[in-house]
């Protein structure tokens, strides 16, 4: 085992310091702002300043990597201090209080800035190995440094409290902050830059893959990939079959498979370029072809979504994430998965664009969400001449369901771009005002329960009905929020979807549905309206050509913001 000695460690620090001369001036930087918000001090430390000491430690980080195949000091120097200067203009004029989209960016910025330490220096071709081994060293490397970081924390800590508990020596908590900052904010980052592999190690050729690794990625992360690609081509064939569409969780579920897929072909790309595990290149070469129709799914589940409930930045980004998906696969499948830095290389620059500019996600849905609140507020009869008429003096004519889906467009934009959004709706200046002002301009109410709960049922359980033109009756009881049942000897009745579906088990072909989505919200709006839990046979009935269904009672859950009804308890009389 290879000894690690004292001056080894000084020649290693020196070496940082030669490699990443601006890195630690930007942990010095970021280093005091830390210690300074501990002491709480009276120095006010803007929004602004932060943002640029940790997005410059990242990005540096990945520029001074770059930068190493350029042999001129002066040349490297000044693409150095111009990517400063750019990234302190995008800092410096953030707001102190950031909007929620620039949170967003931030966290993108600095995914961007982390993958491209991973990739800038091996950008020719030909560098698939080297990428490989780099990526595979810095994030054991990472590993380690979190290990070590976290025991040097624990360990330091425990001693300073032996010192309290033991010899009664009085300690200020704020050292165990301090302490957190010296691990976590100086050791760990420099720990991590003096075992980056140097500028030689990098362009190792050499095929390398440990027994760990082949472990994990052959024998565990493969096999639960196989079990998970399975349970939702089952579930793409039962939509398939009974022609419905996908629930709202699939766009999540097939991101996770396809990002979890495609790091299992990075994992396992030495045992594909050896050519020694038939499994593996099987893998590697046919899992963008089964992702394909999952990704179909996903579209479809996406666009539900946003049909149903609207453009979101989240929706916007798993759009995106479901675009990215479908270009990558092709790829990968034209190129038989031979060039797996390109995942890596794609997702940032995606990452990236989706990010900046007016063809942003953040302007999209900025844009999309003022379109339809102004919709939404001309259609409310709300607008004269494209601004908001202020109300004086009096209730809000607008009804709960549209004041709901008002208020939720206003509290979405005014949250995550700011009053300035919304401003060209309003003929006085909303800039500094709260959203509950805000609202109170036109007296529509600030909801905070969005969920009403309503057990509905008829006035009179005996009810008359001319049975002449029916030959048949079930008297229904079905229990419970899914899955909800009726079967006997003749028929089965099951809930999907707000619809009562009938199957005649002695006539396979035979059998209706009927839908109650339309009846029971027009009767939730009444009920809220006349607060009134009882209604007639005729409110209750929905008559079909050769059906009559009474509802004797139901219990509903109203989502108002999304207008979606749930349906339980469920009891009715059915005529056909």
């Amino acid at each position: 085992m290879k000894k690690t000695s004292l001056k080894e460690w000084i020649n290693k620090l020196k070496l940082v310091l030669v490699r990443f001369p601006f890195t630690l001036i930007f942990l010095i930087g970021l280093s005091i702002l830390c210690f300074l918000s501990i002491q709480k001090v009276k120095v006010e430390i803007k929004t602004g300043l932060w943002a640029f000491f940790v997005l410059g430690t990242l990005l540096n980080v990945a520029v001074s990597l770059y930068l190493e195949e350029f042999k001129k000091w002066h040349l490297r120097i000044l693409l150095n201090v111009l990517s400063i200067v750019l990234l302190a203009v995008y800092c410096f004029t953030l707001p102190e209080k950031l909007f929620e989209y620039q949170h967003y960016q931030l966290i993108a910025f600095g995914t961007v800035f982390v993958l491209s330490a991973f990739f800038v220096s091996f950008l020719k071709k030909n560098n698939e190995i080297p990428f490989w081994n780099f990526s595979r060293d810095s994030i054991i490397d990472m590993f380690i440094t979190f290990v070590f970081s976290n025991v040097l924390f624990a360990g330091i800590s425990l001693a300073i409290l032996s010192l309290d508990k033991l010899f009664a020596i009085q300690i200020n908590k704020e050292i165990y902050s301090n302490l957190a900052v010296v691990c976590y904010v100086i050791f760990a980052p420099v720990y991590f830059l003096s075992n980056i592999p140097s500028e030689s190690e990098k362009r190792n050729q050499e095929i390398s893959f440990n027994k760990i690794l082949k472990i994990f990625g052959l024998y565990i992360l493969l096999p639960i990939l196989a079990a998970y690609t399975l349970i939702l081509y089952v579930y793409l064939f039962r939509i398939i079959i009974k022609w419905e569409l996908p629930n709202g969780w699939v766009s999540t579920l097939v991101s996770v498979l396809g990002m979890v897929g495609l790091l299992c072909i990075i994992i396992l790309y030495p045992l594909q370029r050896m050519k020694e595990n038939k499994p593996v290149e099987v893998f590697s070469r046919y899992f963008p072809v089964l992702l394909f129709p999952l990704l179909v799914l996903m579209s479809v589940g996406i666009f539900r979504r946003i049909g149903d409930y609207g453009l979101t930045i989240n929706r916007c980004y798993v759009f995106i994430l479901n675009f990215w998906l479908f270009l990558i696969s092709i790829y990968l499948l034209l190129s038989q998965s031979k060039h797996v830095k390109w995942i890596v290389i794609s997702f940032a620059l995606v990452a990236f664009f989706s990010s900046v500019g007016p063809w942003s996600v953040y302007h999209i849905t900025k844009r999309s969400l003022t379109t339809q609140l102004e919709k939404q507020l001309n259609d409310a009869h709300l607008l004269n001449n494209g601004k908001i008429i202020i109300a004086k003096d009096r209730t809000s004519k607008v009804d709960s369901i549209t004041q709901i889906k008002l208020v939720g467009a206003i509290q979405y934009l005014s949250k995550t771009y700011g009053n300035e959004s919304i401003q060209k709706f309003y003929p006085i200046s909303i800039k500094d005002k709260s959203q509950t002002e805000i609202l109170a301009l036109t007296k529509m109410e600030n909801f905070t329960n969005n969920q009403q709960f309503s057990y509905i049922h008829l006035k009179n359980q005996s009810v008359y009905v001319d049975t002449d033109q029916y030959h048949s009756f079930l008297s229904l009881y079905m229990f419970g929020d899914q899955n909800m049942k009726y079967e006997d000897e003749k028929v089965v009745v099951s809930m999907e979807n707000n619809k009562l579906i009938i199957k005649n088990k002695l006539k396979e072909m035979s059998g209706f549905s009927i839908s109650l989505n339309d009846k029971l919200k027009a009767i939730v709006r009444e009920k809220t309206t006349n607060n009134d839990d009882e209604f007639t046979k005729e409110e209750l009935t929905i008559q079909g050509k050769d059906y009559k269904l009474i509802i004797t009672s139901v219990n509903v859950m109203f989502d108002k913001i999304h207008d979606k009804i749930i349906i339980s308890n469920f009891k009715g009389y059915l005529f056909y």
